[in-house]
């Protein structure tokens, strides 16, 4: 439950099935709210109900089960049957503002740490995603460092760096574990714990 701290928060929790999720979401739309927050997206329904409410100036935050940013984006577009996927691909191309993916590690003091992926839409992702080139976007995210965006490997380093996470743990949470490895040598880190599992 969300408290209200500055702002006006009208929160609902749907049970049942898609047909619901989609009414309720329609409902809220209808008070014009500023940010409509989606914690699972599931369908092409709702997923259009969110990409037509992004159309329209709102902003919409969106979850979806996804290890990195180019999952989170094939995800949306495998809602959609073959046939509507060149439109949906042109509608986030025009839509979609950014992605974070995030894994969560165990830490080497204990608990977890989130290490994120960001990819923001700049006019080279807008043209990779319009052209349903997804396969591209981690070296579109490797190329957009300057705008803000990063990749899960450099978290991942990050945090191996810091001492906060053993290296084969990262390892494991590594969608790229070959370039994971290229990036620990470049930084000067002992790859040897996990060089045999490569």
């Amino acid at each position: 439950v969300h408290e209200r701290n500055g702002s006006f928060i009208s929160q609902r929790e749907v049970r049942g099935g898609s047909d619901e999720m989609v009414a309720v979401a329609r409902a809220a739309l209808r008070e014009d709210p500023d940010i409509l927050v989606l914690e699972e997206v599931r369908t092409a329904a709702l997923m259009n109900l969110a990409l037509d409410a992004a159309g329209s100036g709102q902003l919409v935050i969106g979850g979806f089960p996804a290890h990195n940013a180019s999952g989170a984006v094939d995800r949306i577009i495998d809602l959609y049957p073959p046939e509507y996927r060149r439109q949906v691909q042109l509608s986030l191309a025009q839509n979609l503002r950014g992605v974070v993916a995030q894994v969560l590690l165990r830490k080497t003091t204990g608990g977890r740490v989130a290490a994120r992926e960001l990819l923001l839409n700049t006019p080279a992702v807008a043209s990779v995603l319009a052209e349903g080139k997804t396969s591209q976007l981690p070296l579109a995210i490797e190329g957009g460092r300057h705008h803000g965006m990063v990749p899960l490997n450099d978290a991942l380093v990050g945090f191996v760096q810091a001492g906060a996470v053993d290296v084969r743990e990262a390892y494991r949470r590594s969608a790229d574990r070959a370039g994971f490895v290229a990036l620990l040598k470049r930084q000067g880190i002992d790859t040897s714990a996990v060089e045999r599992y490569a």
